[in-house]
């Protein structure tokens, strides 16, 4: 195996060798590429019906999406650049976007979203494919990979985190921020706690929320560039939110991720890695990135820091990222 270590990618080096160029504010709501969104179909799986998306033609690549809660739709329209040289496979884990949702919230787990990967997989009949996990959707990318790494030719983990002790270092990361950069709101909060209200209260999310909004942003100007189809069936799923990560998850890791460490196990991997993370992500931030990385080990894995992102360089730096990530999959 090919031995990797530390890359940085300073502006200078976002030179693109795509296509398609990278997006203006004024097309991101006419871009073509938007058309595929919502024309998908559904393949049954043993906990509901599962929906995707499928474009270009070539090896497999298939996007794991965030939250947890969120469905695939933010990766329109940019992931469409590897469309030229991939099929590019979308889709909603269970309980999210325009798939099924589950009867019993206590099902939600990372392993369960795993499972949602490989029975996608089997339906369409895939043999190898390259996957790639974006924030909260890195960690069933984990869980897949170390349960079916003979199925993959490539793993991008892309500004995620590695287990419930890195999830909750990253709300500690959060919070110290918000405790300094906007200490008017934090005493707000802290009368909250005070009063027993969790973090999953409605009167505890709002004020943080709009506090924090540019905790996933190095240029929160950028943020009118990520796509939100405005449809109910895209809409957040809070119930899964909750069901995997406890009643009070911007204080404390609860519910089964506060168990989930594939860590011990990721050396064993044998699938080139590529680790991806934005110089100010403060959500999953590029300490937890890097404790990813020796996870691995360097002759596994390779890091990739994005010196003038959050945590979307996809967005923010989107030639110097999807030539990176082009690169690496055709390695």
């Amino acid at each position: 195996m090919k031995s990797f270590g530390l890359i940085i990618i300073a502006a200078v080096a976002a030179v693109a060798h795509f296509s398609t160029p990278a997006l203006a504010d004024q097309d991101i709501e006419n871009d073509p590429s938007l058309a595929l969104h919502g024309a998908g179909e559904y393949v049954e799986t043993v906990h509901g019906k599962l929906y995707y998306e499928s474009e270009g033609s070539g090896p497999v690549v298939m996007l794991v999406a965030g939250g947890p809660g969120s469905g695939h739709a933010s990766f329109h329209p940019w992931f469409s650049r590897l469309a030229d040289d991939h099929t590019v496979i979308y889709f909603d884990n269970i309980g999210r976007g325009r798939s099924d949702r589950l009867v019993d919230n206590s099902m939600y787990t990372v392993e369960r979203d795993a499972e949602d990967i490989e029975a996608l997989r089997k339906a369409l009949g895939i043999e190898q494919f390259a996957l790639i996990g974006h924030s909260y959707g890195g960690m069933p990318a984990l869980a897949y990979a170390v349960k079916y790494s003979n199925r993959l030719t490539r793993l991008v983990l892309s500004d995620t985190i590695h287990s419930g002790e890195g999830w909750q270092q990253n709300i500690d990361s959060a919070n110290n921020i918000a405790r300094n950069q906007f200490p008017e709101v934090w005493r707000s909060l802290m009368k909250m706690r005070e009063q027993g209200v969790l973090s999953s209260a409605d009167a505890y999310a709002n004020p943080y929320g709009g506090a924090l909004g540019d905790l996933y942003w190095h240029d929160f100007g950028k943020r009118k560039l990520l796509f939100r189809s405005g449809q109910p069936e895209d809409a957040f799923n809070g119930d899964v939110y909750f069901a995997i990560l406890g009643d009070d998850p911007e204080w404390k890791v609860g519910g089964p991720m506060a168990t989930f460490d594939p860590r011990q196990k990721l050396a064993e991997i044998d699938t080139k890695v590529l680790i991806a993370v934005g110089r100010y992500d403060r959500v999953a931030t590029p300490k937890v990135a890097l404790e990813l990385f020796d996870a691995f080990g360097a002759d596994n894995a390779e890091i990739v820091v994005f010196e003038n992102s959050a945590h979307r360089p996809w967005i923010e730096e989107s030639d110097a990222y999807f030539e990176r990530i082009g690169e690496f999959l055709g390695e």
